[in-house]
């Protein structure tokens, strides 16, 4: 299996729109494309931390998460369908307490976890 270092480059090297995206990324700027991946993760996490409109980042992320990804990964559609219900029931959650979530901090990073 290898150490998550490990596991983390292979996943960034494989051949797709990431792995396409980091290699010419990595070749015009001479980063390392994991250096270049955990500096936009990290640029994302603080944003959703600190940043005005986290609200909308997170959705996003959440939007559009599982139609990059469904193929690559599983063909298990509960897998997708739970996940559905969860992003859905944790959206009529937000629509209903937005005044109340202003209070819990860091909430948008936990909920994209």
């Amino acid at each position: 299996m290898g150490t998550p270092q490990r596991r983390f480059e292979s996943f960034l090297a494989r051949p797709g729109w990431l792995g396409d995206a980091l290699g010419a990324l990595e070749a015009k700027s001479g980063v390392r494309r994991s250096y270049l991946a955990t500096g936009f993760m990290t640029c994302v996490g603080l944003y959703l931390m600190f940043g005005y409109g986290a609200s909308l980042l997170c959705n996003l992320i959440g939007f559009l998460y599982p139609p990059c990804f469904r193929f690559s990964v599983a063909d298990d559609d509960t897998t997708w369908l739970t996940y559905w219900v969860v992003y859905g029931t944790f959206s009529v959650a937000e629509f209903f307490s937005d005044t109340f979530l202003f209070w819990f901090p860091f909430y948008y990073v936990g909920k994209l976890g």
